[in-house]
Formats: C-alpha cells, structure tokens, sequence
C-alpha cells in the first residue's frame, strides 16, 4: 500500500444493546381464543377494534370479544386475507390472495376482482390511501390505484417497470409514494405520479427487494430488506444507511416487518422475535427472554392506546404493552476516541477491551475482523477508499458500533 494520507473521522454515533422490559405480552391462538389460525399475516387498528388477517378468515378483535368473518358466514368470499387499510372509521379495505380487494362498512361487503373491475390481479399484498382518497395496491401484476371512480395501472408493460412483483406501499408526508417490489429495487411516485426506480445498479441500493415501507417521525422512509436488513434513506432516493448484523445490533438481516412507537423502530424478523431500534440502543423480544410464543413474526401494528400487535408464523396474535418504552443499555461504558485520526494511527479505548472488533464499508461488507485481548488502542489500517464505515466492537451479547468517514 502506498503512504497517502488517509484520515478517519469517528462519528459519535455509539449503539447499545439491551434486553427490552415489557410489562405484558398476550398471546391469542387457536388453542385460548376464536382466532381462526395461528398465522397472522396482517393487523389493523379500526373503529376501535384490532382487525386480524389470516389464512382461513378475518378476526374482529374489540373489549375482548371476537367476531370472525370467512367464505361460511359471511360475502368475504376468499379467506386467505393478506391486507387490511383503515379509511376512516367507517370503511375497512380487505386485500386477499385470491378474492381480489373487498371493502367493509360494518354491514355491507363490496369485491372488486379481475372480472368486475379494473384490478386485473386478485392477489392484494398492501394497501394504502393517499391524501387525495385514492387507495393504492401492491399485486403480483403491478400497481394499481383507484380514484373510487377510475382505475390506473403501472407495470413492465405499460410503464417498463423493472419488476411486476409489487410488495409494499407506503404514502409520505407530501403525497409522494414509496414502492417496494421484489427484485426491482423501490420505486418512488412524486405527488403528479411520476414516478423513479431506484436499484443496486443506478442507487447503490444494497438489495432490489423490499418487503415492507414506514416512515418515521421526520418523514424518512425505512425499508425492510429480506435480505440486507435495515435500510434508511437520507434523501429522497440516497444515500442509503444499512443497519445489517455486521454493523449495528440487528442479529439477522432476515427481516420481515417494521412499526413506528414515537421515536422507536419496532422491527419484525424471521428468526430473532422483535428488535428495537431507539436512537443508537438495540433491544430485543424474543422467546428467550420474554413471553413471545413464536421468533418469527409476520405483521405489526401499533393500537390506539400504544400497544403493539405482532402477528407470528405459528404462535398466533400478540399484544405488548411496554413499560412507558424506557429499557437500561449494559453497555454504556465503553468510547472510542479520539473523533480524528490518520491512516497508520490508533483509536484509544477510555478502557482496556476484550472482545471482536470488525470494520465494514457502508454496505456492511466486512473488510476486516480481529479479536482483541485487554487492548486500549486499535490501530487503523491505511489503503482504505474514501468513503464511509463502521467499526463495531462485540463482546458476548453486547454492541457497539461507530460510523467512520474516510478522507
């Protein structure tokens, strides 16, 4: 490696890990309630009741008392039920896997299907309602909207979209739209409809498939990745910041789900139960250490009076209820410093360190891992590109990581 000089800037940007203290988790499944079958694919908070959708039914879920509508008792004619959207306190937006899109006042059903309308696909995986009233929908064949009047319809035909395998829809704060698709990157609508892709190719996307789209508190969307883990864009279309289970405290990158809880992410995995995400702290719910029935978890939804709704894969409905969102980091003592170095130089622990260190790139490639026995001063190598990276420091259960920039 050549000697040019290379400095190192160390963000503070500290992330703990802890347990998460819930008060109560209550589970509901086919064995202690009505709910119809143990794998809950979507949650809804309506009229003051938690909607619940599954593979054999909707549940109505309300002072706890159960009403279950399906194919025998009711016109919801197809029970695999895979979306559900509030439009108000009036009417309850049904996606299914293979009935189309219903929609529900209390007493009447209306199904809008291949044969009776403009969605030419009956598979509906989301649904959402912009600010002008127009509800939208991910399908297998596209996106489509309708105005309650008209219907529109954006694919690899019509529009040359990368991919008709629509995931996740989500509306922002200025009317714009977020679209995640399998293998085709996210789309983004602007307010007009006119819409950009944005992929690993042409955005430096760390994966083309995205399963589910929330926006937090400031109107930053998050992406979920099945793959690549946690995705936030910074600025409309990137740059993109990656939380994976190379640089940050997620342990898998397998997610599924994600819900806002004021400042916290809420996140649903395949395999590790609930993470939380507030500020730099990482927390977890899991079978191990709480009351979860099941790690794999389907769906979130966040209830009127701040509880949390997760929907598993074969443990059922689960309501959380947290102790006023407050949790105690065990890893608080540790720094790294100082905040600017050179290339050949050290970061200096404020304590001896025993445990991994790895540094990534912004992609959360892994460039370089060590074990560290009662140091208190790691030096950085020289060579690195300009750009962006992340030292992470593991010891046991415990997590922390520090962005870096390069210069």
């Amino acid at each position: 490696m050549n000697s040019i000089s290379v400095s190192i800037v160390l963000i503070s940007c500290l992330v703990f890990t802890s347990h998460y203290n819930a008060q109560v988790i209550v589970n509901y499944n086919t064995d202690n309630s009505p709910l119809p079958f143990n794998t809950v694919r979507c949650i809804e908070s309506h009229d003051n009741a938690i909607w619940v959708g599954t593979e054999t039914g909707l549940a109505q879920f309300q002072n706890e008392q159960w009403q279950i509508y399906n194919s025998g008792n009711s016109e919801l004619f197809s029970d695999n039920v895979r979306s559900l959207k509030s439009d108000g306190d009036s009417l309850l937006w049904i996606g299914t896997m293979q009935g189309g899109l219903f929609c529900f006042d209390g007493a009447t059903w209306t199904n809008y299907n291949y044969a009776n309308s403009g969605l030419t696909d009956n598979i509906v995986r989301s649904i959402e309602i912009d600010h002008n009233a127009n509800i939208w929908m991910a399908t297998t064949e596209g996106i489509f909207m309708y105005d309650r009047i008209n219907w529109s319809h954006w694919n690899m035909q019509n529009n040359n979209l990368q991919t008709n395998n629509i995931n996740d829809i989500q509306v922002g704060f200025q009317n714009q739209k977020y679209v995640g698709t399998t293998n085709g990157g996210i789309i983004y609508f602007d307010s007009l409809n006119y819409f950009t892709e944005y992929t690993i190719m042409n955005s430096g996307l760390p994966d083309n498939s995205i399963i589910d789209i929330e926006l937090d508190q400031y109107g930053q969307p998050w992406f979920i990745s099945p793959a690549a883990g946690l995705i936030q864009d910074t600025d409309e279309g990137g740059p993109w910041v990656i939380y994976n289970n190379t640089n940050s405290g997620i342990p898998s990158n397998s997610l599924n789900c994600i819900e806002m809880n004021g400042d916290e992410l809420i996140i649903g995995s395949q395999l590790s139960g609930l993470i939380i995400k507030n500020d730099d702290s990482w927390s977890y719910i899991n079978s191990a250490n709480s009351d979860l029935p099941d790690d794999h978890i389907l769906s979130l939804k966040k209830d009127l009076n701040d509880n949390i709704w997760a929907g598993t894969y074969d443990g059922g409905l689960c309501k959380i209820s947290f102790d006023n969102g407050q949790h105690t980091s065990q890893y608080k003592s540790i720094h790294i410093y100082p905040n600017v170095i050179k290339a050949g130089q050290s970061i200096h622990f404020n304590k001896p360190y025993t445990g991994n260190i790895k540094i990534c790139n912004h992609l959360g490639a892994l460039i370089l891992e060590d074990e560290l026995n009662h140091q208190e001063t790691f030096t950085i190598p020289i060579g690195y590109k300009t750009g962006r990276y992340y030292i992470t420091l593991t010891q046991k259960e415990n997590v922390l990581t520090e962005p870096l920039m390069l210069h």
